[in-house]
């Protein structure tokens, strides 16, 4: 490895431990150009950042699957459809599908009332001069909500602490720190607790709702356990709300640092769906997925040996230059012709993974996005940063901690 490359190893190492916080594409690139696998010796994994390489980890089931345990891996949950394949990775993942990737569902009941929950939070906002955090009044209410009133759970105040150490002690912990993990465990502790009474009362008085579909589903003639239930919602949770709320923290925040391009979608409103993608490709919210090698194999030039770690860096994948023209470019009329299949294994945007473990949630995430940016549009001539907006931060989860920004009707 050259020097720049080394360079650019020490640098992302230093994000993933804390230790710096810094840009990460620009050592991206370097890697993507000069070490597209290579190994980190701090991290105990190999850094894949091509999108070809990150793609084939994703597709290729029988060589590259699901890290079940240890640092960096969704274990914490327990076992979720993430540590699932085949037979039972389909129907398991059928149950939640039937809910959140139902495109009449999306498109009728669940759709208005996203788009009510919107107009209600979007009322509240305060125009400039005042300045407002978008995210605390309407990226992180907004998938909190909806993920609440999927499962009939309406006590909502504890989900985003739950949440965020969740999705912190897991795939994000990849430097293994001990505090992150114990709170993340305490976390899942916490749900189960008030999970179990929950799914007792389910179990025999279901309703119409995911919980509901949980504790009724089967699986080879046998209900889901309660630890199933539990581990699943947990994953839920954290998935279904962190994820979208930074997703759009990161969309709204380029808007308000490229003008030119909110005026584009004031003018070209049908431009919203290709903005979305947009904006979850050139700062995808989850720039990770850890994985391991399941066989010896070759990639990227470079030996993998079965059970070795990799760390597939979605937000590098997501800036090949081979795949994405101009792809350090924020362009909301990039997907104008082929927004949808970005969030299907079918596209090349990779912020939902790819292969049978794309993100179920990804056309609820959607739908979420596309009804803020939607609202905001017809209701602000423009947005503007407030000057102590916060810069983005992490390694595996990135965005702003928040969003302060003016709204000038």
């Amino acid at each position: 490895m050259t020097t720049t490359g080394a360079r650019s190893l020490e640098a992302l190492e230093a994000l993933a431990s804390g230790a710096a916080e810094l840009d990460p594409y620009l050592p991206y690139a370097r890697l993507r150009a000069e070490s597209p696998v290579v190994y980190s010796a701090t991290l105990q994994a190999w850094l894949v950042t091509r999108w070809a390489d990150v793609t084939r980890c994703f597709k290729e089931s029988d060589s590259f699957g699901p890290l079940a345990s240890g640092a960096g891996s969704s274990g914490i949950y327990g076992r979720t459809i993430l540590h699932m394949s085949g037979d039972e990775h389909r129907r398991k993942a059928a149950i939640v599908a039937r809910r959140i990737r139902n495109r009449r569902e999306l498109r009728g009941t669940l759709g208005e009332r996203i788009r009510a929950l919107v107009e209600e939070l979007g009322s509240e906002l305060p125009v400039a001069p005042e300045v407002v955090d978008l995210r605390a009044a309407l990226t992180a209410p907004l998938p909190l909500t909806v993920i609440a009133e999927l499962m009939t759970m309406h006590e909502i105040d504890v989900f985003p602490r739950w949440c965020h150490d969740l999705a912190t002690a897991s795939v994000s912990n990849v430097a293994r720190d001990p505090q992150v993990h114990a709170r993340g465990v305490q976390a899942r502790d916490d749900i189960e607790a008030w999970l179990t009474p929950a799914i007792r009362r389910t179990r025999a008085e279901p309703g119409d709702d995911l919980l509901s579909d949980l504790c009724t589903a089967e699986y080879e003639g046998q209900r889901l356990a309660d630890a199933e239930i539990v581990s699943n919602t947990a994953f839920f949770l954290a998935a279904g709300i962190e994820t979208t709320d930074r997703a759009l923290v990161n969309l709204l925040g380029g808007l308000a640092d490229h003008p030119d391009q909110w005026e584009r979608l004031r003018a070209e409103p049908e431009l919203v769906p290709s903005a979305v993608a947009e904006g979850l490709r050139w700062k995808a919210p989850v720039q990770g997925s850890v994985r391991q090698a399941l066989v010896d194999v070759e990639l990227g030039g470079v030996p993998v040996r079965a059970g070795e770690k990799l760390i597939l860096l979605l937000g590098a994948a997501n800036r090949d230059e081979s795949v994405f023209a101009d792809p350090d470019v924020f362009d909301v009329g990039r997907f104008a012709e082929d927004s949808g299949p970005q969030y299907t294994p079918v596209g090349p945007m990779r912020s939902f993974g790819g292969g049978e473990h794309t993100c179920s949630g990804s056309l609820l995430a959607k739908l979420e996005m596309e009804s803020a940016l939607t609202h905001l549009l017809a209701r602000y001539r423009r947005i503007v940063a407030a000057p102590d907006r916060p810069a983005d931060s992490g390694f595996m989860l990135r965005s702003a901690p928040e969003l302060p920004l003016r709204l000038h009707v």
